[in-house]
């Protein structure tokens, strides 16, 4: 189960050019209210971007001043230099990770941060490909690899542990 205290939000290519060639407005939505989410309970959010001249910068509305923001032409983040060890150093073992395409640049970060012992949450309905077949695939491999496919509430509520968690009101207002 998610532990706030011992967990990392990593957002993979919610960028513009991704957003509108896969049609994720609704991933988008629902990518907010983690972001949000994760800002109020003080969860570090780490943000990939692929090749950001050609891409575009990550969408506004999933933006942040509390967010770290990595360049990447690797399709797994974890291949980028030092990117493992700045991992290392928020000395987390939780990761909940998302984005865009979820069949390649999420798939392949998630094997990744399985080989470095990291216990991975995949929030689907955050994550999103061109194509159909291709997300499910994805998913499925991931599944097999024992990375936790999961959704938005059910993060949101793992985090919160209790209706006497201190934000669960605002918490709970960004899913109404």
């Amino acid at each position: 189960m998610l532990n706030s205290d011992n967990c990392i939000v990593l957002m993979i290519d919610m960028q513009e050019k991704l957003v509108q060639a896969t049609n994720a407005e609704q991933e988008v939505s629902k990518a907010k209210k983690l972001i949000k989410t994760a800002e109020i309970l003080n969860i570090p959010t780490l943000v990939s971007e692929q090749y950001p001249k050609g891409l575009g910068s990550t969408v506004n509305c999933l933006k942040n001043e509390k967010q770290r923001y990595f360049e990447k032409t690797s399709f797994s983040i974890l291949k980028e230099e030092n990117f493992s060890e700045i991992l290392k150093s928020y000395n987390k073992t939780q990761i909940i990770l998302f984005g865009i395409e979820a069949h390649i640049c999420v798939y392949q970060t998630a094997i990744d941060l399985l080989k470095q012992g990291y216990e991975v949450y995949l929030v689907k309905d955050t994550c999103k490909s061109r194509h159909e077949y291709e997300f499910n695939t994805g998913i499925e491999l991931m599944k097999q690899e024992d990375i936790k496919i999961t959704c938005l509430e059910i993060v949101l509520f793992e985090l919160l542990k209790t209706s006497k968690n201190p934000h669960f009101k605002e918490i709970q207002y960004l899913i109404k």
